[in-house]
C-alpha cells in the first residue's frame, strides 16, 4: 500500500479540521450594492465564485471548502457567490456531488482590497467533474472587471448546514482529498498554475466600481 506523504497527512488533517481558525469571515456571502457590487474593503479580498447555467439542468452541487473545514461557497446550477477572504495564502477544496463526492484542489494567494473571480463548470463522464478557471486580470479587455460577472447579482447564504455537511461526509471526503493533494503535488507546473489565484489577478475596489 502507498504509503502518505508527511505533508498530505498534515493537508489533510488542516483541511478536515472544522471548526479550527477562520480565515474567512463568518458571514460566508456579501451582498449586491448598487454602487460598489463586488469591491473588496480595504483589509479583506473578495473571492467570487460563479458556475454560468449549463443547458441540462445539473443537480449535482458544487461545494467550496477553507482549510478549517468550513463551506464558504455551495454553487447550484447557474449560481453566483461572493466571499469575503482575509488576504494570505491556502489551498482550497471544490468538492462536487453528494452521495460519492469528489474533491478537486484550488491554491489562492490573495491580496487585500482585491477582487478575484473564479468559473466552475460542470464536466460529465471524467475523473474531475469540475473544470476550474480562474479569470486573470491581465487576460481581460484592458483588464477590466468582468460586466458578465457585474450583471448577476450573488446568492447570498447561511452556509451552517453546508458545513455541516462537510462534517457529516468527512469519511468520505478524507481519502479523496488525501488523493486530490498527492496529485496536486506531482501535477506539472503548468497544470498548478492553472488552479492557482494569484495575487495580481485581483482588481481593486476602484477598478471593480468602474465602467
Amino acid at each position: 500500500m502507498r504509503s502518505v506523504r508527511p505533508k498530505t497527512q498534515q493537508f489533510i488533517a488542516v483541511v478536515l479540521l472544522c471548526g479550527v481558525g477562520a480565515p474567512f469571515s463568518s458571514r460566508a456571502q456579501i451582498p449586491k450594492t448598487v454602487d460598489e457590487p463586488y469591491a473588496a474593503p480595504p483589509d479583506r479580498a473578495v473571492v467570487v465564485f460563479t458556475r454560468p447555467r449549463h443547458r441540462q439542468a445539473s443537480e449535482t452541487p458544487f461545494r467550496v471548502i477553507d482549510q478549517s473545514g468550513r463551506c464558504i461557497s455551495l454553487l447550484e446550477n447557474g449560481w453566483q457567490t461572493a466571499t469575503p477572504v482575509w488576504p494570505g495564502k491556502r489551498m482550497l477544496m471544490v468538492v462536487a456531488g453528494s452521495a460519492q463526492p469528489t474533491v478537486q484542489l484550488v491554491e489562492a494567494k490573495l491580496g487585500a482590497g482585491k477582487t478575484y473571480v473564479v468559473k466552475l463548470r460542470a464536466r460529465v463522464n471524467v475523473k474531475s467533474p469540475v473544470d476550474i478557471e480562474v479569470i486573470r486580470r491581465s487576460k481581460q479587455p484592458l483588464e477590466a472587471f468582468p460586466p458578465t460577472i457585474k450583471e448577476q447579482s450573488p446568492f447570498a447564504q447561511d452556509l451552517r448546514r453546508c458545513t455541516e455537511w462537510v462534517r457529516w461526509k468527512q469519511t468520505k471526503i478524507e481519502p479523496k482529498a488525501e488523493k486530490a493533494k498527492l496529485r496536486w503535488d506531482e501535477a506539472t507546473e503548468e497544470y498548478r498554475d492553472e488552479h492557482t489565484i494569484r495575487r495580481n489577478d485581483g482588481w481593486t475596489a476602484a477598478e471593480v466600481a468602474g465602467p
